[in-house]
């Protein structure tokens, strides 16, 4: 998924993924509202008044809308993995404790605005955040390589609660458990091992995590690329997980908008490059 910040002089790539005020990757409310509300007028054509209404209207771009998204932060980013002792995963998850802390920061918030509480996700992460080292959730792994080039020695939670809490979150999806007979059940287990490493490392680890792709614009009458035709740009892999929460005004409208458009809709598209197969992106909605 490339979800672009735009051009930039100043970084390796010229069309980097979007970061918040820590270089974390990160998706702005604004393109997340913007993709969510384009999605939903082409899929809930019959319902574009009400959408119109909770998400605001083109043609009245000062109107407030209902109901608006938060930033979506980073939970985790799948790394590549080469296990030192018994950790037999060719990738697993990653997050650090500053990502969590975000995430608690959002949880609470919902919970002081909202009538639905998070408290049982809450205290899982307010578990974890209690540690200071390198934490492997659902694995007896010592140590691991992430990413070819750093090696960590880590600290292992079994914690069943912990697991099912976090399980529904990182459970990867229906059609790859059907056909993988060798992975863990949906049960309320973790499929991928979960790592929370310290914020000093986790941030070069999850970089690292990112694809640099190289692009060319290709002229059709010589098939050779055209002057200024190469650039790069970023992508957060497969199986990345961003949490962010949709907040409305209490209305019959925010009702029937949350409940029958919003949490019925499974996929949509995502940030940039859907003619060639990117920015699909799966929508899980938490309840707790």
């Amino acid at each position: 998924m490339h979800v672009s910040s735009g051009t930039s002089v100043e970084e390796e790539v010229d069309l980097p993924f979007q970061r918040d005020e820590l270089n974390y990757p990160t998706i702005f409310a604004s393109s997340l509202k913007g993709a969510i509300k384009s999605f939903l007028l082409k899929e809930y054509s019959n319902a574009r008044e009400i959408i119109y209404k909770v998400l605001g209207s083109d043609e009245n771009p000062d109107e407030a809308s209902l109901g608006s998204f938060l930033d979506a932060v980073l939970f985790a980013i799948p790394a590549r993995s080469i296990g030192v002792s018994g950790l037999d995963e060719a990738w697993v998850y990653v997050t650090t404790y500053e990502l969590l802390r975000k995430v608690k920061s959002l949880l609470e918030s919902m919970n002081t605005l909202s009538a639905t509480q998070f408290t049982s996700l809450l205290d899982a992460i307010n578990n974890i955040l209690q540690e200071s080292k390198n934490l492997i959730i659902s694995d007896n792994a010592a140590s691991v390589i992430l990413n070819e080039d750093f090696y960590v020695e880590l600290s292992n939670i079994q914690n069943e609660y912990i697991q099912s809490l976090l399980g529904d979150m990182l459970i990867e999806n229906s059609t790859y458990n059907q056909s993988n007979q060798n992975s863990q059940s949906q049960g309320n287990h973790l499929v991928k091992p979960l790592i929370v490493l310290k914020d000093s490392i986790g941030r070069e680890v999850i970089n690292r995590s990112l694809i640099r792709v190289r692009r060319i614009k290709i002229k059709r009458s010589s098939k050779t690329v055209e002057e200024g035709g190469l650039w790069s740009e970023e992508y957060v892999p497969v199986n990345s997980l961003f949490f962010s929460s949709f907040l409305a005004r209490g209305s019959k409208d925010t009702a029937y908008f949350a409940d029958c458009i919003l949490r019925k809709t499974r996929y949509l598209i995502l940030g940039g490059k859907e003619t060639i197969g990117k920015g699909i992106v799966e929508l899980r909605w938490l309840n707790d």
